[in-house]
């Protein structure tokens, strides 16, 4: 495929690396809707390593969903 561009449209609603929904909230402003509450995540803290996986999948362009976060803390014994 050399010299051809590929536009492949990101569901930036799907978590990046399981692909459930990911209840971002910027995600949903982004649609349009109104949403007063901060995002879950702002109160989490992510583990480097789950943050490379997700930029290696679509460069930081979707959330990581509640559940993967909640696993890689407990692999992670936090």
């Amino acid at each position: 495929m050399s010299g051809q561009v590929v536009d492949l449209e990101i569901d930036r609603s799907r978590c990046v690396l399981c692909g459930e929904p990911n209840a971002c909230v910027m995600e949903r402003r982004a649609k349009g809707e109104q949403v007063d509450d901060p995002c879950w995540c702002v109160a989490r803290v992510f583990p480097a390593d789950v943050l490379e996986r997700a930029n290696a999948r679509d460069e930081g362009a979707s959330c990581i969903c509640e559940a993967c976060l909640d696993r890689a803390n407990e692999d992670a014994g936090r």
